[in-house]
């Protein structure tokens, strides 16, 4: 990936996907291939700012976002699971997962958004600077996780 092989968030519109739509992105992008879901979220060009970005066609599909269904716990609030995210191959969508994260919470308003990281991919990084906290390391046959989760505030009354 080159210096130049990306977009801009800003530059994009979010629309919730279908299934299909969303599976297919993911089984071409994102190396676990699709996933069982119940919310997804894509990220479509819009315009571009200039020569630093790859000049797509607009309303290309750059990014996808899946997200489970909230589950209840005896203190009243929804936890959801953030399943995957998977951008065009060789392609990286600046902002792209924190404009994703912020749609699903404004439209689900949970009470915290849970995921794992293959800890041999990745430091977690990424979700680290959209104010996940790592809450344990998941050790099992040979792999290690990340499990991170972002609590959010209850909304005023």
């Amino acid at each position: 990936m080159g210096p130049s092989d990306c977009i801009y968030a800003r530059n994009c519109e979010i629309r919730r996907l279908d299934r299909k739509r969303a599976a297919d992105f993911l089984e071409r992008n994102h190396f676990l291939g699709t996933c069982q879901a119940r919310y997804f979220y894509g990220l479509f060009t819009r315009r571009s700012s200039g020569t630093k970005e790859v000049q797509l066609p607009e309303g290309s599909l750059v990014a996808v976002g899946a997200f489970s269904n909230g589950r209840r716990f005896r203190d009243g609030h929804l936890s959801y699971e953030w399943i995957r995210y998977a951008s065009l191959k060789e392609l990286r969508v600046m902002g792209g997962m924190g404009k994703i994260l912020n749609e699903f919470v404004k439209d689900l308003h949970p009470g915290d958004v849970m995921t794992y990281v293959d800890a041999s991919k990745s430091d977690g990084s990424s979700y680290l600077e959209l104010g996940f906290q790592v809450i344990e390391k998941v050790e099992r046959a040979g792999f290690t996780n990340l499990k991170l989760k972002r609590f959010y505030p209850p909304e005023p009354e």
